[in-house]
């Protein structure tokens, strides 16, 4: 008698927990096909520029300083989509791009989802590079920099933004994250 009621009771307790498993995966299952249908492709359009600072040689006109602040298309240039708002130093590439010769580009990316975009170096593992006569780096600004997305973008399922992105070029005596100590141009 004692030997039924346990296996009555073992029977009851099974069927409830596979009662209660069915329906958690009935749910999961149900959110997953929910969110699948949720994303899609969406086209995303941008272009990179460039800016550029004065470098040296004859004192430039007011016209020539403006034209230089003036973003220009940079064409073929490498840009690397991660997911996610930061590049974290584990999250692999998700896609490569390059620009046309006007600095524009379309890519396809699952709506719904977070991504950064960052210069081609930031995907390569970090190193800081050596320091020489003239310049010193420092190394804490670099891996920040690298740590940093030069664009984040949340795609929506219609009508994104334009991604926009402009790289500043310094001059080699004003290098990010560097300390130069060498000689000046004219």
């Amino acid at each position: 008698m004692a030997f039924e009621k346990t296996l009555y009771l073992n029977r009851y307790f099974i069927m409830k927990n596979t009662g209660i498993l069915l329906l958690i995966l009935l749910c999961t299952q149900s959110a997953f096909s929910a969110k699948k249908r949720a994303t899609k492709l969406v086209s995303i359009q941008g272009q990179i520029t460039q800016t550029a600072d004065y470098c040296g040689g004859a004192q430039p006109s007011e016209e020539m300083l403006a034209e230089m602040a003036r973003p220009k298309p940079l064409p073929n240039k490498e840009i690397v989509i991660k997911i996610g708002p930061k590049n974290k130093v584990g999250n692999a590439v998700y896609k490569k791009i390059v620009t046309d010769q006007n600095g524009k580009f379309i890519v396809r990316l699952q709506s719904n989802m977070v991504y950064c975009f960052i210069e081609d170096w930031k995907a390569k593992p970090f190193k800081v590079p050596q320091n020489t006569e003239f310049v010193t780096w420092d190394a804490a600004c670099l891996y920040e920099r690298y740590l940093l997305a030069d664009y984040v973008l949340k795609v929506q399922n219609k009508e994104n933004a334009l991604v926009q992105i402009n790289f500043h070029k310094p001059c080699f005596f004003k290098p990010y994250c560097g300390t130069y100590s060498g000689p000046l141009p004219p």
